[in-house]
């Protein structure tokens, strides 16, 4: 799955922490003052209560959630050090909604988004995919066009966003779907692809095991409709080439990897107009290295 964890993931930036940093500068004006019934006398205790409530940060982790305390207590400084509340008072998630639910007076519901990558397929998530199909819909999107680049490149680890869609019999966000694919522009892209051997700890390359890849994407065909587009397709095979289809799209393969490394790939595909032609050093250098005879270089 093409998404890297950090300590926060950026969808946690901007949907938590931005918001919330945004919020204590706009209603609770920085710094925060907390009351301490220290003496005039107690200078030493004042200056150790001041120097370590700066480095404190609080996380919302409850006591459940032991493998993702320990993981952000390895991040902790000398100047930072992280505290969780919920942990020291034994609170799990069931009494946390308890509290808000009597607080509040409402069911509090998960915070994350509707298809985070990272949420647990469980029976509430699945519910709230059901309850906004509009936004899985937007998501079924993203999806397609990103396995249409690279037939691995599925939202959740282990099974596709549409496979999960289907199964749970979520008919409304396949609709809006079908309906966004469409009502999309198509075009007929090329992908290439060159795969490098992986080294090993004494940096002596391994021909068995893959390395780092790089990818030039082309759009070869635009201003098609998806019948327009898969038709064409079809049209551009050439003798020896495959057809296959996953996910629902159809791959045309010129050239599939090979088992010992470098090697390379190239497919054509049909797939919404919305990813422009690049490559990341340039179309190029990327020729360069995709001639055969350049290859050699890296092993």
């Amino acid at each position: 799955m093409p998404f890297a964890e950090f300590i926060f993931h950026i969808s946690s930036l901007k949907a938590k922490v931005f918001p919330i940093e945004r919020w204590l500068r706009d209603y609770y004006p920085y710094p925060a003052h907390h009351a301490m019934a220290y003496n005039a006398e107690e200078t030493k205790r004042i200056e150790k209560s001041i120097a370590a409530d700066a480095r404190r940060v609080a996380f919302g982790f409850n006591a459940e959630e032991a493998k993702r305390i320990e993981r952000t207590r390895e991040y902790d400084t000398p100047l930072r050090t992280s505290i969780f509340p919920l942990l020291e008072w034994g609170w799990n998630r069931g009494r946390c909604l308890e509290y808000l639910k009597h607080q509040l007076g409402v069911q509090w519901a998960k915070s994350a988004c509707v298809y985070c990558p990272f949420n647990r397929l469980n029976d509430d998530s699945i519910e709230r995919h059901k309850a906004h199909p509009v936004r899985v819909a937007d998501a079924l999107m993203l999806e397609h066009v990103s396995l249409s680049m690279n037939p691995r490149g599925m939202l959740y680890p282990s099974q596709s966003l549409i496979q999960i869609t289907e199964s749970s019999g979520n008919h409304a966000a396949m609709q809006a779907f079908a309906s966004k694919l469409r009502a999309s522009e198509w075009a007929i892209y090329r992908i290439r692809r060159v795969y490098y051997p992986a080294r090993d700890k004494k940096g002596v390359v391994r021909p068995d095991r893959k390395g780092n890849a790089i990818r030039a994407v082309e759009r070869l065909i635009d201003s098609l409709t998806r019948s327009e587009a898969e038709c064409r397709l079809r049209e551009l095979a050439l003798p020896g080439n495959e057809i296959t289809e996953r996910h629902g799209i159809t791959y045309l393969y010129r050239r599939r990897c090979g088992t010992q490394y470098p090697t390379k790939e190239e497919f054509l595909v049909a797939a919404p107009a919305v990813v422009a032609t690049k490559a990341r050093y340039g179309l190029d250098w990327f020729e360069q290295q995709w001639d055969s005879s350049q290859l050699s270089l890296f092993v």
